[in-house]
């Protein structure tokens, strides 16, 4: 029995050593192997993290500022009495013929356009706006022609608003049978007034709700970080089609013009601290 457990100490020694150099071998090998590819981290960034991974373009400079922002946006309206206007009348005639009722039609709107042109306004005041004809049918047998209707209607531009009545008097005394109605507006320099009062406004309007949010949470405007326009709404020309036949009345025609609106809407970013 002695001589066994002599016998198997040699050979565990032997067997612990073997496992401990064979150990030793792989973990050499292990040291030596350079990692996987997928495994390396790209020294070539300082942070080892590639700048396409960022998850954020904008330096911190730019988020504080983008932060630190309050966005309104005002409204401003300018409004003003029409200073123009075009009064839109006509001439219809009939005859047996196309020729004779175009030619008695042409009579008459040259008396027409005289008249107008009496109260100081130019052919460039006018132009045509329609030119008709229509075959008027038997109403006993309506495939049977028994005459034309002539229709030319004129626009008449008018620049001072207080000679609309005058114009149409002027025309429908002189034939004009067809008064369609006017549309009243503004003049580009009109427009260009109204347009500034309405930025002024809206900008006022946006600065009056900046500052009201700024004093409330206990902050202070800076500057404005920028400006855009939201909305311009020009004016919207207005008709007034309230006029009689002509010939039926013979006091003046009263014309009142209404007001006009210009709209702007804009939008301003203010910074603050």
């Amino acid at each position: 029995m002695s001589s066994k457990k002599q016998w198997l100490t040699p050979s565990l020694l032997i067997f612990a050593v073997l496992i401990a150099s064979i150990v030793a071998f792989h973990y050499m090998q292990y040291r030596e192997t350079p990692p996987n590819e997928a495994e390396a981290i790209p020294t070539q960034f300082p942070s080892g993290i590639p700048y396409t991974l960022s998850t954020n373009k904008i330096s911190p400079i730019e988020l504080q500022q983008e932060a630190r922002t309050i966005l309104v946006s005002g409204s401003g309206t300018a409004s003003d009495r029409a200073d123009e206007a075009a009064v839109i009348l006509g001439v219809q005639t009939e005859g047996k013929t196309a020729s004779e009722a175009s030619k008695e039609n042409a009579d008459i709107m040259t008396s027409v356009i005289n008249a107008i042109k009496d109260l100081g306004l130019t052919d460039e005041d006018m132009r045509t706006v329609s030119y008709s004809v229509y075959p008027i049918y038997s109403k006993s047998d309506y495939t049977e022609i028994v005459g034309y209707r002539v229709i030319n209607m004129i626009s008449v531009k008018v620049r001072d608003t207080n000679l609309i009545g005058a114009v149409i008097d002027a025309a429908t005394a002189n034939g004009a049978n067809r008064i369609q109605g006017v549309s009243f507006g503004l003049s580009s320099e009109k427009q260009n007034e109204l347009k500034r009062k309405a930025y002024i406004a809206a900008i006022k309007d946006a600065e009056s709700k900046a500052s009201l949010i700024a004093e409330t949470l206990g902050v202070k405007i800076t500057g404005v970080y920028y400006v855009t326009e939201s909305m311009y709404q020009p004016y919207k020309p207005y008709y007034d089609y309230r006029f009689e036949i002509a010939g039926t009345s013979t006091t003046p025609t009263p014309i009142i013009e209404g007001k006009l609106s210009v709209s702007v809407t804009v939008q301003i970013a203010y910074t603050f601290e």
